[in-house]
């Protein structure tokens, strides 16, 4: 088995275990704090240990202007509950880290993840596994890789469909981990068709040898994180639908909805089929 190129140790970690298993990843994103501090930490952790692999933690902002109007009001949720860096983000985040063996993924936007200094805290006292940074361009994802990869932690890379071929290997010469994105936009779009997975993977994959290849947006359904599977990815990300639980309080469906999802992760020989 060849391992993939990865800066964080967690990562590569969970990544082998996943393959010794015959299973996928499954990337779960929530946003920290949401709907409140302690009914955040208690779905992150319960959402891992139904399923999730990797917990992608949404640090909350003001303006979240590549989500969808699900997530913009989990953010309003968890800063009103208190969920701001000098209040009670980072005591959550470190509990996560304290008590839940999964990677961290750090999303955010500039304003409050680069600007504010927040991601060199989370460095520092090493409570994250990579960045997601949706508005920062492509040499400024670069860049930060540079400083960031020596501590261990990675700084994921957006491909979407509507990208040509020089757009595809431009953003994937250097990366550790490339988050596909099944259509562009924002997310939680109710209106996004999703198709053309296997496709999408297969025009990414020859310029990523080495790196983690994950697709998302709009895999609102275990039926779509199989097919994103089943179409070579390395592992899917699923964000929309279970911030909705969170949001509607839906925390038995919500832990239900990940286990399904997760099990359409795992090879069909894994499951005896």
């Amino acid at each position: 088995m060849i391992l993939k190129k990865m800066h964080s140790p967690l990562n590569v970690d969970i990544y082998r275990a996943a393959q010794e298993r015959g299973e996928a990843l499954l990337i779960g994103y929530l946003v920290a704090g949401d709907p409140a501090i302690d009914e955040s930490f208690e779905m992150i952790q319960a959402s891992a240990q139904a399923g999730i692999d990797i917990i992608e933690l949404g640090v909350p902002s003001l303006y979240p202007i590549a989500d969808g109007q699900i997530i913009q009001r989990a953010h309003k949720r968890a800063l009103d509950a208190g969920a701001s860096p000098s209040d009670g983000l980072l005591g959550l985040w470190r509990k996560v880290r304290r008590e839940v063996a999964r990677p961290i993924w750090a999303m955010g936007y500039k304003r409050e993840l680069i600007d504010e200094g927040l991601y060199r805290q989370l460095m520092e006292e090493k409570l994250i596994d990579a960045l997601v940074l949706p508005d920062c361009s492509l040499e400024e994802q670069i860049s930060l890789q540079r400083e960031v990869g020596a501590a261990g932690i990675d700084v994921i890379r957006f491909v979407n469909s509507a990208m040509d071929e020089s757009e595809i290997r431009r953003v994937c010469d250097g990366a550790t981990v490339i988050y596909a994105q099944s259509y562009s936009g924002v997310t939680g779009d109710p209106m996004a068709s999703v198709q053309g997975l296997a496709e999408l993977c297969q025009r990414i994959r020859p310029h990523l040898p080495e790196g983690l290849l994950v697709a998302g947006f709009g895999l609102r359904s275990p039926d779509l994180v199989g097919q994103a599977v089943q179409g070579g990815f390395d592992g899917a990300v699923v964000g929309s639908v279970l911030v909705r639980c969170c949001e509607n309080l839906e925390k038995d469906y919500l832990y239900r909805l990940v286990a399904e999802m997760k099990l359409e992760t795992i090879d069909s020989t894994a499951r005896g089929e």
